[in-house]
């Protein structure tokens, strides 16, 4: 009565890309680790002062990402020559900030009225023009340099001799401060199937025969002849009902813990090292080639 409608349960459990999902699942987690592992090395980059500081129009600001701790008093002398020697624009302004007596070139706050670039400056100054420093050159006519390129120079002998205080610039890490590495534990993947088959089915049936007969006398008197004849009906009345339902069902479910981990013991001892050499001036430890 029924066709052979059941579904082939085993085949399709086996068609299902269990392993497909599986690993797609394994390869996002492997994959995030790489991230949160390439940030944690940018932000032992920043610590350790080698990343770059620009401003909000993109400018460089600070050639390292040295933080401010302290005040360290070097010479007049010293202090031009890290001026000179650095291309830090915010480190040149509080170079210049901290001096005091006569350096040249000065600054002069008022640009010459219809002034151009060359155009001639009173001699020993610089003025702030249009986003470059203009500096006399002392042969009647100027020459524009960047702000990180302006040099000064010290007036008279004596200077070299005083001491000036200047914000002291130091890493993260000689602060004291480590990266956090960050590592994804206890990390479950789960994949789940079913199938839900169901088929009802069911028959009635009744049969009703009737007959019926008719007879006839056929003559006259008593020579007649009886004849008959006879019908026979059958009914059948027959109902059928199928029912049938297949239904199937999947879920995944990954679940993962985020926690930090304590930096590698090789950086950590690295860290230490540099801070050595940096507050005892002992040379660096020569890696064996």
């Amino acid at each position: 009565m029924f066709g052979n409608n059941k579904p082939r349960i085993g085949q399709e459990l086996l068609d299902v890309p269990m392993g497909d999902m599986i690993r797609q699942m394994a390869f996002a987690i492997a994959e995030a680790q790489i991230v949160l592992d390439q940030n944690s090395i940018d932000v032992a980059e920043m610590m350790g002062g080698l990343t770059t500081v620009t401003d909000e129009q993109g400018n460089v600001t600070f050639q390292d990402s040295r933080v401010y701790f302290g005040t360290e008093k070097i010479t007049k002398g010293e202090a031009i020559a890290r001026h000179n020697s650095t291309t830090n624009i915010q480190q040149k302004a509080e170079i210049r900030a901290a001096l005091t007596g006569s350096y040249k070139p000065t600054l002069t706050a008022t640009v010459p009225p219809g002034f151009t670039p060359g155009t001639p400056l009173t001699a020993d100054t610089y003025i702030d023009y249009q986003g470059f420093y203009h500096v006399s050159t002392g042969a009647g006519a100027s020459v524009q340099v960047a702000y990180g390129d302006l040099d000064i120079a010290i007036a008279s002998a004596s200077d070299p001799a005083t001491e000036v205080n200047l914000p002291r610039r130091i890493s993260m890490l000689e602060c004291g401060f480590t990266p956090t590495f960050y590592q994804f534990v206890d990390t479950i993947i789960e994949v789940k199937i079913s199938i839900r088959y169901t088929q009802e089915g069911s028959t009635n049936s009744s049969v009703n025969n009737n007959l019926r007969s008719s007879a006839a006398r056929i003559g006259l008197g008593f020579g007649r002849i009886k004849v008959g004849r006879s019908v026979q009906t059958t009914q059948v009345n027959a109902s059928y009902a199928q029912k049938y339902s297949y239904s199937a069902e999947g879920s995944s479910l990954l679940r993962t813990k985020l926690v930090p981990v304590p930096a590698p013991a090789v950086l950590e001892q690295r860290i230490q090292r540099l801070m050595e050499e940096e507050f005892n001036n002992t040379p660096p430890v020569q890696t064996p080639a």
